[in-house]
Order: C-alpha cells, then structure tokens, then sequence
C-alpha cells in the first residue's frame, strides 16, 4: 500500500498541493511500521490505522 501511495506521490510535480503532506505521511508510515511487531492489541491497532491513513491518502492521490 506504502508502495503505491509513494508511486502516485512521485508521478505528481514537486510543487503540486498534495505531494507534501503524503509525503509525511509515508515518512511516518515508514517509521511506524518498521518498529518490531508486538502480539498486543495497541500494536494491532496502531498498525490498522497507518493502513486505514494510507488507504485515505491514496484515495485523495487517485482523485487528481
């Protein structure tokens, strides 16, 4: 999903309104999801929102 949003986020130009906080969120989504994986309900949920993050912020990718 992170691959995608990144794909999409490239393709626009570097000064497009949109590119820059997509590119925060990546980043962030990056740091998040590479921290080790616990078997406890907080981890699961943080998880669950980066992904549910990714999937809005392709949505608005796929819109332009």
């Amino acid at each position: 999903m992170a691959a995608e949003v990144r794909r999409r986020c490239t393709a626009l130009p570097p000064e497009a309104e949109p590119r820059v906080p997509a590119e925060v969120m990546l980043e962030e989504a990056e740091r998040r999801l590479d921290e080790p994986r616990q078997t406890t309900v907080r981890c699961v949920e943080m998880r669950a929102r980066q992904v549910r993050a990714l999937y809005e912020r392709l949505d608005r990718l796929a819109g332009l």
